[in-house]
């Protein structure tokens, strides 16, 4: 997966994506430790990924996406990751 990908680059985030040969998407999270010490911010980092994920999954393609934290999102804000996120999903559902 990471050699064959495309890249998407954020502020909170970086995204890998390919074409799979499935009839739905797939979503992969890497969050390290190293970005965000606590496990609440990582977890809470999972659900508003996921969250958003499962809102737009009708309308991707058959994709498996693995969405990495970037260092800045030691300063994360919820509404801006919400923001990232969203961005995101319409880059890859257009």
């Amino acid at each position: 997966m990471f050699d064959e990908s495309s890249r998407l680059r954020f502020k909170y985030l970086i995204v890998l994506y390919r074409p799979n040969f499935l009839d739905h998407a797939r979503l992969g999270l890497i969050i390290s430790k190293k970005h965000l010490k606590h496990a609440v911010d990582r977890n809470l980092l999972r659900r508003i990924i996921r969250e958003s994920f499962r809102a737009v999954l009708s309308s991707l393609q058959s994709v498996d996406i693995i969405v990495i934290t970037r260092g800045s999102s030691v300063e994360m804000d919820k509404q801006h990751l919400r923001q990232d996120a969203d961005e995101l999903w319409k880059k890859l559902a257009g």
